[in-house]
């Protein structure tokens, strides 16, 4: 594609991701009376000593599709927790008493509610200075400060640009559901490459443990955020649009950060001591740099448009028999809680497939609010009934001992190859969905979450295999529970078995 091609397809990309002037009135009419009615409301409590709109609204860089108000409360330091959350609680229920609040729970818990399609947050966080964090709130008022400087109108379109091509590639989100970009660091990355496409190209050519950093510059306040004077200085760019003058801070930084199985680190610009990598896993990260590179290499307006695709048509139905689906229900709490839950359960139980000799090839999980599924796909469901257990040599006399000893209720011999003793075992489990089921009827000690727990003896679990499964994907019920249970499965078999449109697009 030549570059007027290329230009073509960002210029209408810009019109899809810009919103519109009724998009515009719309939400600030909203966002005008809440938040003049929560500054209202907490004149009335001592604990609060200020309110401000925070994150992409406030910022700007919100997509029409999806927009959030976010209101929040700046609680004195000196409040205890308990007082904290019931302030929150108190204030943003009267606030929004009008358009039925409800609660949601992050650290601490927050008061939210739609309007319009608008989702309006009260939330707290605590009035500290950088770096004396006591919730893992208290740091967005500040990022929110810090983008309003430091971006300016051209850069925001950039922004809404990014997270637009991370929705449809489906890894924009840090919430444990997805585990992909925030709109934070996607602002971070417009900071770093300077332009959407500079940050597809620095993406393309990403390392793992790539430490990414914004000017040096700014961790010295050149965006008054840390109350030092408002300076600026010059810097080298490399050809994407980057800094390169970061990368002293960026080793000093790096030094004694929680790194945990981060792919990339991400310097938070104010806290370089945080790494805003460690919620995105390293599935999303490689779907955004392979669709960066197709995006590079064949550029279409369809990284930014949301259609469906025909995917039941592109499933090989031969491998539907090797995805075994977990089926139970829960009781309501919130997204976090509920995906750390299911995530935690799905690899404790993949490690004993594993342990057992069950080849898993990959796992995921799913809830719709209501119904949760863990699922794996295997190499096969079922192993041999035996298996040979191979010992040490006759010679040696004690391990020899040791070995029949332990060995002496199966069948035993010497292999005339090299005098090995050998014993024939027979396996607990041969079955996939056997093992299973004894696992999800012994929860105890089984790694699956204990917040689960109550729901599957309350409730009961049922497992779905090979035909099964394949029965689910092709359901015409209209009964409300196997609609529910039939759509799952069907999203399930498509993640397990259709290649990703837009990290394996054909070139």
């Amino acid at each position: 594609m030549s570059a007027s091609e290329l230009d073509g397809v960002i210029r209408e990309a810009y019109r899809l991701v810009e919103p519109s002037i009724d998009d515009r009135r719309r939400v600030e009419y909203i966002a005008d009376i809440y938040s003049k009615r929560v500054k209202e409301i907490a004149v009335g409590y001592r604990e609060v000593s200020g309110v401000v709109l925070v994150g992409s609204y406030a910022k700007d860089t919100w997509l029409a599709e999806s927009v959030d108000i976010d209101i929040f409360l700046k609680i004195r330091p000196d409040v205890d927790e308990e007082r904290f959350e019931a302030v929150a609680m108190d204030v943003g229920l009267r606030a929004l008493h009008d358009i039925n609040p409800y609660l949601r729970y992050a650290q601490h818990p927050y008061v939210e509610a739609v309007m319009d399609g608008v989702r309006v947050n009260v939330v707290p966080c605590y009035d500290v200075e950088i770096g004396r964090w006591r919730s893992a709130a208290d740091r967005s008022p500040y990022h929110t400060e810090y983008m309003l400087k430091a971006l300016d109108d051209a850069k925001r379109r950039e922004v809404r640009l990014l997270k637009r091509f991370m929705k449809v590639i489906g890894v924009y989100g840090a919430e444990i559901a997805v585990e992909g970009f925030s709109g934070y660091v996607c602002e971070v990355l417009i900071l770093k490459y300077g332009s959407f496409l500079n940050t597809l190209k620095g993406a393309s050519r990403w390392r793992e443990k790539e430490v990414i950093a914004v000017d040096s510059a700014m961790y010295r306040g050149e965006y008054g955020i840390d109350g030092s004077s408002n300076r600026c200085s010059s810097s080298s760019s490399s050809s994407d649009g980057s800094s390169n003058n970061s990368r002293s801070v960026d080793a000093r930084a790096v030094r004694g950060m929680q790194m945990g199985n981060s792919p990339i680190i991400i310097l938070d610009p104010i806290d370089t001591s945080r790494n805003l990598g460690l919620a995105i896993s390293y599935e999303s990260v490689g779907r955004f740099i392979l669709s960066a590179r197709n995006f590079l290499r064949s550029p279409s307006i369809n990284y930014f448009t949301y259609t469906t695709a025909d995917y039941q048509r592109m499933i090989d139905h031969s491998k539907v028999g090797n995805i075994l689906v977990v089926h139970f229900k829960h009781s309501p709490r919130s997204e976090d809680i509920i995906w750390g839950q299911l995530k935690s359960s799905a690899s404790a139980i993949a490690k004993q497939l594993s342990i057992n000799s069950f080849k898993v090839l990959r796992y995921t999980c799913h809830t719709d609010g209501s119904n949760a599924f863990i699922s794996f796909m295997l190499e096969s469901q079922s192993i041999p009934r035996i298996v040979l257990k191979h010992g040490p040599k006759v010679f040696d006399a004690n391990n020899a001992e040791r070995f029949i000893s332990k060995n002496r209720d199966m069948l035993l011999w010497i292999s005339n190859e090299d005098g090995r003793l050998l014993a024939l075992a027979e396996r607990r489990f041969h079955n996939a969905r056997q093992l299973i089921d004894n696992i999800m009827s012994n929860l105890e000690g089984s790694g699956i979450s204990k917040g689960l727990m109550d729901d599957i003896r309350s409730n009961g679990f049922k497992i779905y295999a090979g035909e099964e499964v394949e029965m689910l994907m092709k359901s015409s019920s209209r009964d409300d529970d196997v609609v529910a249970v039939a759509s799952a499965v069907k999203k399930i078999v498509e993640y397990m078995l259709v290649n990703d449109r837009f990290a394996f697009a054909a070139e």
